[in-house]
C-alpha cells in the first residue's frame, strides 16, 4: 500500500463545511468530481487571509521578499542532487530515496533524516531564487516520503524509523509548515500535491493526538499538533487538536518546569528544546488570536531566568548533561522582546552594550540543585557552577557533585557536554559508542571515583528522578562569600553498591578563589581508594610535587592552580588521551571527534573518613600564582574529623580555613577559638585580622 492512508473521499468528508469559503468544495465533492473538489479546496487555501503563518506566501512576488532570507545555495544544490545530511553525515541517494536507510549504523541518522530540515533549505532557496528546480525536488521528496512512510495504525511508531512522535512533532510544527508556505506559490506545486501534503498533516495530527509521551518530546508533539490545528481550521477535528495541544502545553509548563525555572531533564540543552517549543506554540497562537491561558507567557519567564542566572560571564551556558556549551545571547534577545521591562535580559543579549547589568550575582536553583557562585557579570569575572541536584528526567550523566569553573575569559574546569547518542546494544558496528559511554559516565566529570567505580543512578524509573520539594542542601550567599554543601549517597559501579558516601563542600572567597573539601565516608567497614577528577580546559598541565600544585599551561590565556596541602598524603597525576584500562582525559571536539585534555587525578586511600581539600585559584593571563603553599593545620589538637588549612601568600598574608565535619562545634586552631561549622580568617603579615567569617 502507498500512502497517505487518508483517502480522497475521507479527506473531503472530514472537512467542516460550515467553515467560510468551502461551499464550492462541497458542491464539487457532492457531484463526485474529486479533481474539481481538490482544485476548489486549494483555491480556498490560497485565497484565505487567515490563519496566518510567520510569513505570507504571497510575499515571494515582492522585490524585497528575499532580502531578509539567508540561504546556503551550495547546501540547497546538494539537496537538489539528493545528497541529504543527517547528524553531520551526508549520503547521496539516486533516483529514489530510502527513508529508512541507516548508512552508518547509527539510529539517529534515519530518525533525524525524517525530520526534513533540508526541506526548509529548499524552500528558502526557492523563495530567494524562484528556481522551479527546488520546488520540483521538494515535491518529489515530499510525495516519496508520504507514499512510503505510512502512518502506524496500532502503535506510537516510536520503534520505527519514520514515525516516532518526536519526528512527527518536529515535522508538523517546524519543518513542514515552513516548506508548505514557501512553496505554495509554485506552479509546480499542483492541487494534488497540496492535498496530498495536507492529508499527511491530518495524519500527523491524529497520530500526535493519540500518542502523547512526556518530557521535551511532548512539547514538540504538542507544538506540532497545535500548528496543524491552527493552520488548517477547515477540518472538523481542528478545534480538538488545538484545544488538546494547548492543554498539554499548559500542563507541561507545570509538570516539566520546576518552580525555579529548570526543565526537569536538567540538561541545559534540552531546557532550550522545551522552551523553544513552548514559544513556537505561543507565537503561532498569538498571530492567529487563538485563546491561550493568560499566565502562559508568565510561566515561560522563569525558564528565561534559568538561562540568565546559569550563564557564565561570557554569555554562554555550560553544557550540562546532554548539552553542549552555547551562547544565550539570542535567547536573551528573544526574552527581552517578550518582556521589555527586563533590562537585565537586554544587557546580556547585547553583551552589556544596552540595558542594565543583572543585580543578582550568585544564585541557587533549589529544585534543580544547581548553585552559581560568581564575582560579577563582566568577561573577566569568576564563576563556578556546582551540581548537587537530582539525576534528571532524561538525558542524564552520572555527575552529581560535578562542577564547572570559569575565570578571566575562559572555562578552566570543564564538563564534557554531549556526544552523539551511539550505544553498543543498538548501533553495534559503529565504533564511536565508547565515546558516548565515556561522556555520560562519571569518568568524564569532576567527581570522586570509589575503587575505580563511578556513580550509578541510571536504571531506575524516570519518575523517581523528579522531585516535588526543594532540596535541603546548605546554601549561603553574601557579598563576601558563598558556601554550598551537597551529598552523593546513591551507589557506585554496575551493582549500584553503597559502600561510601561523598559529601562535597565549596567555599567561595569572593572575588578570587574557591576552597573545595571532600568528605568520603566508608560505610562498609573497608578501606577504599578515592580518585578526585579535574578535567582541565588547557593545552597541558604540570604538577609541582614540592607544593602539591597542579597548574594549567596556557600561554595564550588565563590559567588555574589546584593547590593541595603540602603535608597531605595523596598522589597527583595528569592523564590525557588515555583509552586503557579506562577511557580518561578526553572531551568531545565537534562532530564525532574527540580530543585529549589534561585531567588531574588526586588519589587517596582510607577507611572510615577520608578527606580531600584543595584551593582552586584562577590566574589572569601573564600573571603568577599568588599562593606560596597550603598547609594542613591541627584543629582541636590534632588532624581529626575537623579539617583546617593555612594558605600562605607570596605577599605574607595568611588565610585560615577551618571546617567541622559534623556541624557547629568549638574550633580551636593556631591560638584561635571559635564556635561554628566553618571559620575563615584573612590575616595580614602583621598578624592583624582583616576579614573574619564564621558560619
Amino acid at each position: 500500500m502507498k500512502g497517505p492512508r487518508l483517502t480522497d473521499e475521507e479527506f473531503f468528508r472530514i472537512l467542516d463545511y460550515n467553515y467560510p469559503g468551502l461551499q464550492r468544495v462541497l458542491d464539487a465533492f457532492e457531484k463526485g468530481d474529486i479533481n474539481l473538489a481538490k482544485h476548489e479546496f486549494v483555491k480556498h487555501i490560497k485565497s484565505r487571509d487567515k490563519p496566518k503563518f510567520f510569513f505570507d506566501w504571497r510575499d515571494r512576488f515582492k522585490p524585497e521578499a528575499s532580502s531578509s532570507v539567508r540561504v546556503n545555495l551550495e547546501e540547497a544544490n546538494r539537496i537538489l542532487n539528493r545528497e541529504l545530511t543527517s547528524v553531520g553525515v551526508s549520503y547521496k541517494f539516486g533516483e529514489d530515496i530510502d527513508w529508512e536507510l541507516n548508512p552508518i549504523d547509527y539510529m539517529e541518522w534515519p530518525w533525524q533524516l525524517n525530520r526534513h530540515y533540508f526541506w526548509r533549505t529548499l524552500g528558502d532557496a526557492y523563495w530567494v531564487t524562484g528556481d522551479e528546480r527546488y520546488a520540483k525536488e521538494f515535491i518529489f521528496q515530499m510525495r516519496s516520503w508520504v507514499s512510503k512512510a505510512l502512518v502506524p495504525l496500532y502503535d506510537d511508531g516510536n520503534r520505527s524509523k519514520c514515525w516516532r512522535t518526536i519526528e512527527a512533532g518536529i515535522r508538523a510544527g517546524q519543518t513542514w509548515p515552513w516548506a508548505f508556505f514557501r512553496f505554495l506559490s509554485s506552479p509546480s506545486f499542483t492541487d494534488d500535491d497540496i492535498v496530498t501534503m495536507i492529508k499527511s498533516f491530518v495524519e500527523h495530527a491524529r497520530h500526535l493526538l493519540r500518542w502523547p509521551t512526556s518530557g521535551n518530546w511532548l512539547t514538540m508533539e504538542a507544538n506540532g499538533l497545535l500548528h496543524v490545528g491552527v493552520l488548517f481550521p477547515e477540518f472538523k477535528e481542528a478545534r480538538g487538536w488545538r484545544d488538546t495541544a494547548i492543554a498539554r502545553l499548559y500542563t507541561e509548563l507545570e509538570r516539566q518546569v520546576y518552580p525555579d525555572g529548570a526543565q526537569i531533564e536538567l540538561s541545559t540543552g534540552y531546557h532550550q528544546v522545551s522552551l523553544h517549543n513552548f514559544l513556537l506554540a505561543y507565537r503561532i497562537v498569538k498571530i492567529n488570536q487563538v485563546w491561550l491561558p493568560k499566565d502562559y507567557l508568565v510561566k515561560i519567564e522563569k525558564m528565561f531566568d534559568f538561562n540568565l542566572y546559569m550563564s557564565m560571564p561570557n554569555g554562554e551556558l555550560p553544557g550540562l548533561n546532554d548539552a553542549n556549551q552555547f551562547s544565550i545571547r539570542g535567547s536573551m534577545a528573544e526574552a527581552f522582546e517578550l518582556f521589555p521591562n527586563r533590562k537585565d535580559y537586554q544587557w546580556v543579549a547585547t553583551a552589556g552594550k544596552e540595558g542594565e547589568k543583572p543585580k543578582v550575582t550568585s544564585y541557587a536553583f533549589p529544585y534543580a540543585g544547581y548553585y552559581i557562585m560568581r564575582s560579577g557579570w563582566e568577561t573577566d569575572d569568576r564563576y563556578l557552577l556546582f551540581d548537587a541536584g537530582p539525576f534528571g528526567y532524561g538525558h542524564q550523566h552520572e555527575d552529581k557533585l560535578n562542577f564547572v569553573l570559569y575565570a578571566y575569559g575562559k572555562v578552566h574546569v570543564v564538563d564534557p557536554g554531549n556526544y552523539h547518542y551511539i550505544y553498543p546494544e543498538r548501533d553495534r558496528t559503529n565504533p564511536n559508542w565508547k565515546w558516548r559511554l565515556y561522556v555520560i559516565s562519571g569518568y568524564a566529570h569532576n567527581i570522586v571515583l570509589v575503587d575505580g567505580y563511578d556513580q550509578r543512578r541510571r536504571g531506575m524509573p524516570r519518575e523517581t528522578y523528579v522531585i516535588s520539594e526543594p532540596l535541603q542542601n546548605k546554601w549561603i550567599s553574601t557579598p563576601e562569600f558563598d558556601y554550598v554543601c551537597g551529598v552523593y549517597d546513591e551507589g557506585y559501579g554496575p551493582k549500584r553498591e553503597k559502600f561510601a558516601i561523598h559529601e562535597r563542600r565549596i567555599f567561595f572567597v569572593k572575588p578570587d578563589y574557591w576552597i573545595i573539601s571532600d568528605y568520603l565516608r566508608a560505610i562498609d567497614g573497608r578501606k577504599h581508594k578515592y580518585e578526585s577528577l579535574f578535567h582541565l580546559n588547557a593545552p597541558s598541565a604540570i604538577v609541582d610535587e614540592e607544593t602539591k600544585t597542579v597548574i594549567t599551561q596556557d600561554p595564550e590565556g588565563s590559567n588555574l592552580a589546584i593547590v593541595s596541602p603540602i603535608n597531605d598524603e595523596l598522589k597527583i597525576e595528569i592523564v590525557a588521551g588515555q583509552e586503557e584500562p579506562v577511557v580518561q582525559g578526553w572531551i568531545p571536539a565537534g562532530g564525532y571527534a574527540v580530543k585529549p585534555i589534561p585531567t588531574a587525578i588526586l588519589t587517596k586511600e582510607g577507611g572510615g573518613l577520608t578527606q580531600f581539600i584543595y584551593v582552586l585559584y584562577p590566574i589572569p593571563k601573564g600573571e603568577r600564582l599568588p599562593v606560596k603553599s597550603v598547609e594542613k593545620i591541627k584543629v582541636n589538637g590534632g588532624f581529626g574529623k575537623s579539617l583546617g588549612i593555612k594558605i600562605l601568600f607570596e605577599d605574607g598574608r595568611i588565610h585560615y580555613f577551618v571546617q567541622s565535619e559534623s556541624g557547629k562545634e568549638e574550633l580551636k586552631f593556631d591560638g584561635q577559638s571559635y564556635i561554628g561549622e566553618l571559620v575563615f580568617l584573612e590575616v595580614e603579615p602583621s598578624g592583624k585580622i582583616l576579614r573574619k567569617i564564621v558560619i
